[in-house]
């Protein structure tokens, strides 16, 4: 009888139609206790006659986190008014409120993720709340903007009230009036993918093919950031756009920089000071931040430390590099998981090696056909890196695919990070078998472009049927690569797969190898590098450098080794080390020993005509001459 009861009380609680437009109005000229206050305006929705319930939800997660973040818990006030101004009785559950009655307004206030003391599934920077007062506004949507049930697809106008000096950074469309700032986006969908930060603007904008990108900047200690970013990026994204044929699918982007002071610990990480209470306290400062980006569609939002010198520009390229891939998957290549994203209870899908994982190796595949890294830094730092990293993915246990679709839960989250090295991995040796079996007419860039404009942004590929057609695409022999690496649970056939293209690669190599100038003759480092230098605690018996005690020696290993394997025994090399402030260059003649290597990578200088043309073909987009005849003749063998 019961059931019977609930099943007759179910057409009560009314889910909003699909008609009208959702309005939001967010208040960033009255903060109090880091609260700000948000209004929607329901006046045009249609939630039905009889109405006992109608449900305001907040995200429990969104999609480029794979993780629990709960937004709702940072709803204070909630309040929710009848068509006459009424006040209307309101449940909360988790992210959900359940209003009894027909709301016309809400009414609530939203504290930031920014300062919150919580732990238990914290949120992410990239993906929370800032409210600065006076200063800065990060508005990642999740955090501020609940949705009526089934009113996801319904268009959405923002209002961003903010003082007149301060202006809104999105990929959004606005336009501003009085005090205001007002925003349009499609759907609640886009809302979410589309941050906005407020705040005095530090921008540089630029044409990159059909697209304009801007780069905007919020930096606590006031420094003018966006201009040396740009200078940063440009050289790699003039790369991306010449990688995918000088046409992007969007027309705009917007690069969102937050970026916190810890410039007094500047001397710390320059190795200038090591007084035990700066270390204690940067250690305390910076544990817990969650330092790093996160992708949308056409922005990505950057959380990164300044330490008053120019480290927040390290490696800047590389990660825009990997966030603006993005564009391609999951904006124009996803499954209905993520087009149809399930903010309350989500459903992952099976596909993170497609989503981040061919979006990490476009990153840096795509800089090497663009001149931008040489062939041998790819081969020797970043592919290696990726090799070293990705055999920690216990494959035993799990395959790739089943440990993206349980993702958000032990033990597959534990695995989370390696979409980014085996992941990469795995996209290096899939575009390296799609060249052998179409004889170098297509590359992996060809399949994902191919797919991404076959479906779009506003179109979802079914998760279970996605390899298939992937597989379509290029040969059948291919699927045998995803039967047994992708959704299987085999090792990646790495040494095989990189012969194809002329690189040699051994896990363990034993055999006549350079000898460390440092290590190899007893002297003993730090454990820490500061400053990405390593500090001399006692200098080795044999020391063939002169080394005193408190250098700081900069990192050599790139100087023992050339594209082809190692330098020839002898060969004089400068070894760079920092003394009482002076820079030194202390000479080293190479010496050699018996000994092994892990992960010894290089490129066959016998590579025969077959390989050399894949490899030009992999690595600078073109057929060798030689080989161009046998470049024609597909290779359609099985693996064994």
């Amino acid at each position: 009888m019961r059931k019977l009861i609930f099943l007759l009380l179910l057409p009560l609680f009314s889910m909003a139609q699909k008609t009208g437009m959702q309005s939001y109005k967010i208040d960033l000229t009255n903060v109090v206790n880091d609260r700000v206050k948000v209004t929607v305006d329901a006046s045009q929705m249609n939630f039905g006659d009889y109405v006992a319930g109608v449900q305001f939800h907040f995200p429990a997660t969104i999609p480029g986190t794979y993780a629990t973040l709960d937004y709702g818990r940072f709803i204070h006030d909630f309040k929710a008014f009848g068509k006459n101004g009424e006040k209307l009785k309101v449940k909360k559950k988790g992210n959900t409120y359940t209003i009894k009655g027909s709301p016309r307004k809400l009414e609530y206030w939203v504290e930031d993720s920014f300062d919150s003391k919580v732990r238990k599934n914290k949120v992410f920077e990239p993906a929370g709340t800032n409210n600065q007062e006076g200063r800065n506004f990060l508005l990642n949507a999740a955090g501020y903007f609940g949705f009526f049930e089934n009113a996801e697809s319904l268009p959405i106008n923002l209002e961003v009230v903010k003082s007149p000096t301060f202006y809104g950074i999105s990929a959004l469309d606005s336009y501003s009036y009085g005090n205001s700032q007002n925003f349009h986006a499609r759907n609640y969908h886009q809302l979410l993918d589309c941050p906005i930060m407020v705040s005095k603007p530090d921008t540089t904008s630029f044409q990159l093919a059909n697209a304009k990108v801007t780069v905007g900047v919020f930096t606590e200690n006031g420094r003018e950031l966006s201009k040396a970013i740009y200078d940063e990026v440009y050289t790699s994204m003039k790369a991306i756009e010449n990688f995918l044929g000088g046409t992007f699918p969007v027309d705009n982007y917007a690069f969102i920089f937050y970026i916190k002071d810890y410039s007094e610990f500047q001397d710390l990480v320059e190795g200038k000071s090591m007084k035990p209470g700066m270390i204690i306290k940067a250690l305390r400062a910076l544990m817990g931040q969650g330092f790093g980006a996160l992708e949308h569609g056409n922005s990505s939002v950057y959380f990164l430390p300044d330490f008053g010198n120019d480290m927040v520009l390290d490696e800047m390229a590389d990660v825009c590099i990997h966030e603006f891939f993005h564009i391609l998957t999951p904006l124009n290549l996803h499954s209905e998981e993520i087009g149809q994203f399930n903010y309350i209870d989500p459903k992952m899908s099976r596909h993170l090696w497609l989503y981040e994982g061919i979006t990490e190796y476009f990153a840096g595949i795509s800089q090497v056909k663009g001149g931008v890294i040489s062939k041998e830094k790819y081969i020797q730092d970043v592919l290696r890196s990726k090799i070293v990293s990705g055999e920690k993915f216990p494959n035993e246990k799990m395959s790739f695919t089943e440990m993206s679709e349980n993702v958000l839960h032990n033990p597959h989250k534990k695995q989370y990070g390696q979409v980014y090295q085996r992941g990469a991995l795995m996209g290096a040796l899939l575009d390296i078998r799609i060249m052998e079996l179409t004889g170098g007419e297509k590359t992996l860039r060809d399949v994902i472009v191919s797919l991404s404009q076959k479906y779009g942004w506003n179109r979802s590929f079914q998760d279970s049927n996605f390899i298939e057609e992937f597989v379509a695409e290029v040969h059948p022999d291919l699927q045998d690569f995803f039967d047994r690496y992708v959704e299987g649970r085999e090792e990646l056939p790495i040494s095989e797969y990189l012969d194809k293209v002329g690189v040699l690669y051994d896990r363990s190599y034993m055999g006549d190898v350079p000898m460390d100038p440092v290590r190899d003759f007893g002297t003993k480092l730090a454990l820490v590098k500061v400053g990405g230098m390593a500090t001399v605690k006692k200098v080795g018996d044999t020391d063939p450098l002169g080394l005193q005690k408190g250098d700081r020696i900069k990192g050599f290993s790139n100087k023992l080794s050339t594209a082809d394997g190692f330098v020839a025994e002898g060969t004089n090399i400068i070894i760079e080390v920092e003394r009482d402030g002076e820079l030194l260059e202390l000479p080293y003649s190479v010496r050699y020993t018996t000994g092994a290597r892990g992960h010894f990578i290089r490129f066959n200088t016998e590579a025969n005509v077959q390989q050399k043309a894949l490899q030009d073909l992999w690595l600078e987009g073109k057929i060798h001459p030689k080989g161009q005849a046998t470049m024609t003749v597909k290779v359609i063998a099985p693996e064994n």
